[in-house]
């Protein structure tokens, strides 16, 4: 017998996971069928997932650990029982923009890219209006990586910047329309812009957080403790899925399958550069490689550290307790126990 599932997924090169493992087979030998909804804005995600409206969905590693602390509406418990990989996010500034920072301080924008900040220092003390940037949510890691960048140049990201939210795909459309001056986002949107001219990358979740936690698949609490074989077989769908995903070998296949365009669409070229090592997008999306869809806790304890850090959540939290209660490794290993692979390492 086949369970159908609704899952929901936002454009973006990291919901691979889900995606190749409905279109490779691997839901299917697990025993399920994956209904893949395209959805634009992760705060619609969230509330569908919530109201169960999707059974699962591709989501921001922070979202199921803000559910738990009851930030931001919402606020039904989620479980994350894997993680869908690392990497992949950047910190695009218009071109405009750019050139200004270059011309403020050559040195910092010469390298290493982290402190290219400190050339936007130089040129917000000669702004007479705050420059104004954007991530995809106020729990993102995106969040937390803009402004552990601002903040290493010195910058105050709550006093000397103005910062919003916009949804991943309106991001370059905002860039260029000049409504905004900046942005840190998930590829394909850094890359896109890049290929038009309007926007350059000046710095990538590597220079800034390697290996921080990024994006999970994430379920209702309650759901999943009805649902444990469902869980299971999930979860081992999605853990064959990256392996596929993290091949050299598949990567090309990779991105003709995500740009079409019920997937995340545009151009397979600014895919392929996204994915394939050296080719300018510097392969940043790492799947299954280096423990990548482990939902290790420590994972969630460093995104309440930032949340705390950043005025979200208010001391004093049990991040232990809270991080082992979102982040369940006991659930991933229970479910990867029966496929007969090494737990993936470095």
């Amino acid at each position: 017998m086949t369970t159908t599932l609704r899952i929901g997924f936002v454009p973006l090169i990291d919901c691979a996971i889900p995606v190749i493992a409905q279109d490779k087979g691997f839901a299917e030998e697990e025993g399920l069928r994956l209904d893949l909804v395209r959805e634009n804005a992760w705060a619609a995600t969230r509330d569908k997932v919530a109201y169960g409206v999707l059974d699962a969905a591709h989501m921001l590693a922070g979202i199921p650990v803000a559910s738990i602390l009851g930030l931001g509406g919402a606020a039904v418990p989620m479980i994350a029982p894997v993680a869908l990989g690392l990497g992949g996010n950047a910190i695009t500034v218009s071109t405009s923009l750019f050139q200004r920072m270059v011309q403020a301080d050559p040195d910092a924008m010469a390298g290493p890219r982290v402190k290219s900040a400190l050339a936007l220092k130089k040129v917000i003390a000669g702004s007479r209006e705050k420059l104004s940037f954007a991530t995809v949510f106020p729990y993102s890691t995106h969040t937390y990586e803009l402004r552990a960048w601002l903040a290493a140049g010195g910058i105050d990201p709550d006093r000397d910047v103005n910062l919003g939210v916009i949804a991943p795909p309106r991001m370059a459309g905002h860039l260029e329309a000049g409504w905004i001056d900046g942005y840190c986002v998930g590829e394909p949107w850094n890359l896109r812009t890049a290929a038009r001219g309007t926007g350059v990358i000046v710095a990538t979740k590597a220079d800034i957080w390697p290996d921080s936690p990024e994006k999970v698949l994430a379920v209702r609490r309650d759901w999943a403790g009805e649902h444990p074989e469902t869980v299971a077989a999930l979860v081992r769908a999605m853990v064959r899925a990256a392996q596929w995903a993290d091949a050299p070998a598949n990567r090309e296949e990779l991105a003709a399958i995500l740009a079409r365009p019920d997937m995340v669409g545009g151009s397979a070229e600014v895919l392929r550069t996204a994915l394939l090592p050296g080719s300018g997008g510097m392969g940043r999306h790492v799947f299954f490689r280096r423990n990548a869809t482990v939902p290790w806790p420590d994972k969630a304890e460093w995104l309440i550290a930032q949340m705390v850090r950043w005025g979200q959540a208010t001391p004093p939290v049990d991040a232990a307790a809270l991080a082992a209660a979102v982040f369940r490794h006991d659930l991933y290993r229970q479910a990867t126990e029966s496929l007969g692979i090494e737990m993936p390492g470095g």
